[in-house]
């Protein structure tokens, strides 16, 4: 309204008055989670705006009400979703700066859910400085997550374990690995959930090597689906089917049930053992997977293990970032990676045929980007399958 005239600034203030009203009788009936907390950031703001503190009390109490479920003891958000993560703190950072502006107290609640949420947000950076591939999140925001965290205040340093949210991180020199070891987060929060049980990203330095396939923002309701489905991601798929039920226009189905998972570490080497049910339904089988980081980073090994009934196909798939090169050498017995730097690895595996095929990489917003998968194909004999595999880090050359 700077340099403005009266009879502009009546007919804003009366246009913002019936918004607020709008706004008042709907605020409960959004999303709950995320829209809810940008619904109840509106009121906030429109009753700083007019300076009348009685119209603050309800939306600074609902939103306590609401940040005290959707925030979990570990800083994550209940959607799973680094990026409704990095949404949710945004809308509470600006709540906190808005109320300091007007010399309004700040709710304890409002602070302690900062605190707790930021070191969360850097748990789920790259070396990049990107999110990773899960639920909904795409890389491209390294910039804005900067200036997130640096007005969150917070310095917590993320988690190497995050048990409520259902992730894991290793990190061994210059190697990164994030692993999905949750169920769907519950009906209501799970609109941009991804059936993508056990599937893990792996990047060194500032380089992804390995990644899930992103999310598509757009209209197209089968890209949407396409993304959500497990074979989207860096796990193992049997016969072609998703290991949760995926609805269209958002939602999972209650298929995985069980998400179990044990961590131990022992001179700067990790392994991660962990299971999921979400075949158990449709075929009898758990799916187990023991990941192994070396104390150097240099050697990430996994195990992929199948237990259950019959015979049934399955593959393990490995996303590649569009920027790494691929080749099958040794006669299919290995795969030559090469990042962008220069750097290289080698991928093994034993169980089963090495493939090198297509795949699509979404984790820029807006662009779709070709790229390569390593697929490793076996079948399970009387119930039981087995994958080993590797990623070892080539010596430099001289």
């Amino acid at each position: 309204t700077a340099g403005a005239d009266e009879k502009f600034v009546g007919a804003l203030a009366i246009s913002l008055r019936q918004q607020a009203v709008h706004l008042q009788r709907t605020a409960t009936f959004a999303t709950p989670g995320a829209p809810r907390i940008r619904a109840l950031k509106g009121l906030i703001f429109v009753a700083l705006a007019f300076g009348d503190s009685n119209t603050l009390i309800k939306p600074l109490r609902a939103l306590d009400a609401q940040i005290s479920r959707d925030i979990l003891s570990d800083g994550g958000h209940l959607s799973r979703s680094p990026a409704v993560q990095l949404a949710v703190l945004r809308d509470l950072i600006d709540i906190r700066a808005a109320l300091r502006d007007a010399q309004q107290e700040v709710p304890e609640s409002v602070q302690t859910m900062i605190d707790r949420m930021a070191p969360m947000l850097r748990f789920f950076r790259h070396g990049d400085g990107g999110l990773a591939l899960f639920n909904g999140a795409d890389e491209d925001e390294g910039w804005l997550i900067d200036v997130t965290l640096t007005r969150s205040e917070a310095r917590g340093k993320p988690l190497e374990s995050a048990p409520h949210s259902g992730f894991e991180r290793l990190t061994a020199n210059r190697t990164l690995v994030l692993i999905d070891v949750g169920a769907p987060p519950p009906s209501g929060y799970d609109s941009d959930a991804h059936a993508g049980p056990l599937s893990f990203e792996m990047s060194a330095g500032k380089e992804r090597i390995v990644v899930n396939c992103g999310a598509h923002r757009g209209d197209s309701a089968d890209w949407q689906t396409a993304q959500r489905t497990t074979a989207a991601h860096s796990t193992i798929t049997i016969e072609d089917q998703n290991a949760a039920e995926i609805f269209a226009g958002g939602g999972i189905g209650e298929q995985i049930k069980a998400v179990l998972v044990e961590r131990r570490e022992a001179d700067g080497s990790i392994w991660i053992d962990s299971s999921h049910d979400g075949y158990s339904h449709p075929f009898g089988i758990t799916h187990q997977r023991r990941l192994y980081l070396s104390a150097n980073g240099g050697d990430l090994r996994g195990e992929d293990s199948l237990t259950g009934d019959g015979g049934r196909k399955f593959v393990a798939r490995f996303h590649l970032h569009p920027a790494v090169r691929a080749s099958l050498v040794q006669e299919g017995s290995s795969v030559l990676l090469r990042l962008a730097s220069g750097e290289g690895w080698r991928f093994r595996a034993s169980g089963g045929v090495i493939s090198l095929q297509e795949s699509v990489y979404l984790g820029i917003r807006d662009n779709v980007k070709r790229t390569e998968q390593i697929v490793v194909s076996s079948a399970t004999q009387n119930g039981e399958g087995q994958l080993k595999w590797a990623f070892t880090r080539l010596a430099k050359e001289n």
